[in-house]
């Protein structure tokens, strides 16, 4: 995880590894790093509702602050760190509001997920910087570690299963 880009395939590898174990299909229950119709932008993933809504998924690893501020014993330094840290998730969050990934004029749910693939950094942010995860939340931006994106992936795949009851 030395780098962005390789923490970016790490990312995207465990949104993956998590969508395939919840039943999801590449191609057929979401898309991996598609453009979007009529727009510059190119989430991650796709997922799709049943009626064909999407939900816009970028994955995100902010992490060199985060192990600078444990490693350090320095007050000062961590404080520093920290500050650098949030600087870095409020990155994050920018990043995915000025694409074109929340647009319910074309078929997208009004929110985007922004993917932490590591539970510690994402209890981290729920945990230590509240005004940070309170301005993604006004922003649209919902934040999911693996866990949470588990649950909202099986909540997905249970609308299938009750949208396909219903349609028979």
């Amino acid at each position: 995880l030395s780098n962005n880009q390789m923490r970016g395939a790490f990312g995207e590898k465990a949104a993956e590894d998590l969508l395939k174990m919840s039943g999801f299909v590449r191609g057929v229950d979401y898309e991996f790093n598609r453009q979007i119709e009529g727009g510059g932008s190119r989430p991650d993933f796709a997922v799709f509702l049943p009626d064909g809504v999407r939900i816009n998924v970028d994955a995100k690893f902010p992490y060199p602050n985060l192990v600078k501020m444990a490693e350090t014993d320095d007050p000062g330094a961590k404080r520093e760190y920290a500050k650098n840290f949030e600087r870095d998730v409020k990155e994050k969050i920018h990043q995915v509001c000025t694409r074109d990934y929340i647009d319910p004029g074309n078929n997208t749910v009004d929110f985007v997920i922004l993917f932490i693939p590591n539970e510690m950094i994402f209890s981290y942010i729920y945990d230590k910087m509240p005004e940070v995860w309170h301005e993604a939340i006004r922003r649209k931006v919902v934040f999911c570690g693996p866990f949470s994106f588990t649950a909202i992936l099986r909540m997905i795949r249970q609308s299938y299963d009750n949208f396909h009851y219903q349609k028979t």
